[in-house]
Formats: structure tokens, sequence, C-alpha cells
């Protein structure tokens, strides 16, 4: 019997990909798809550093 795939790690494992793209787009997409997961904050950070540029 397989696990259940663990939620957490599929979040952070997208976070790193939104990391890597590092585009408004995807931090918006991030927020947007887990607006209560603890990385928002860091998302909203790196958006807000996106958007002064």
């Amino acid at each position: 019997m397989q696990k259940p795939p663990d939620h957490e790690a599929a979040v952070r494992a997208e976070f790193e990909t939104v990391r890597a793209e590092d585009t408004v787009e995807a931090y918006e997409r991030f927020i947007r798809r887990h607006p209560d997961h603890s990385l928002v904050k860091d998302a909203a950070e790196a958006l807000a550093r996106l958007k002064k540029q």
C-alpha cells in the first residue's frame, strides 16, 4: 500500500520551483494557491522586491 502524498513536502517543493522562476506571476500564483501557508510571507517579500524593480 502506498503512502499518501506529503502535502507539506509538495508545497515546499512548489515554492522552490517558484523561487527558481523568480517572477511576479509565479509568486502571485503561489500566494493564490496557498494563502494560509507559512511560506506566503516569503513569497510576499519576494513579490514586493520584484515589483520595486
